[in-house]
């Protein structure tokens, strides 16, 4: 994904550009790869979540409702997330384009995220918290009265946080 507005596909064992894939109006973030579909998905400054087909590079879906930059993008569990600067995450079904369900809460960017089968952590300005994937509700808030959080990431046992507060970045 590139500042140039376009997602481009590489053959890694050649270096060959396999395609230039062209829509987006603005600068894309992210991208990930649905290699169960043969697809790419890319997120972009232009609002739009595109889902993309490899073999003949045409744009399959156009994923709608952030109402500002998609910065974030995660794939697993026959679910896909994306997380936006309009403070919400969406959660996508990856065959057909439709949104599950779309997470509100945060006031600010979402700065991370991670998700499994059952939950979505995320962390914005001010807070981490912890989403019921399944009904989009917002179970609770895990870290308040931050200055940021930089990463998330959790397993089965624990979670993980880079957070801010005041001057100073933790680990908690």
């Amino acid at each position: 994904g590139s500042y140039d507005s376009t997602v481009r596909v590489w053959k890694i064992s050649t270096g060959d550009l396999v395609h230039r894939l062209q829509g987006h109006t603005q600068k894309v973030y992210s991208v990930v790869l649905d290699h169960e579909r043969n697809r790419c998905i890319s997120g972009s400054m232009d609002n739009l979540v595109k889902v993309w087909s490899l073999e003949t590079g045409a744009c399959l879906f156009n994923l709608e409702g952030h109402s500002s930059l998609v910065g974030l993008l995660d794939l697993s569990n026959e679910r896909l997330v994306s997380a936006a600067a309009d403070s919400t995450l969406r959660i996508w079904d990856p065959e057909n384009g439709q949104c599950k369900s779309t997470l509100s809460a945060h006031t600010g960017a979402i700065t991370c995220f991670q998700h499994d089968g059952q939950k979505v952590i995320s962390g914005s300005d001010r807070t981490l918290k912890m989403w019921n994937i399944k009904t989009g509700e917002c179970v609770r808030d895990l870290l308040t009265d931050l200055s940021g959080v930089w990463q998330v990431r959790f397993n089965e046992r624990r979670c993980v946080a880079a957070v801010q507060r005041s001057n100073y970045t933790y680990i908690e």
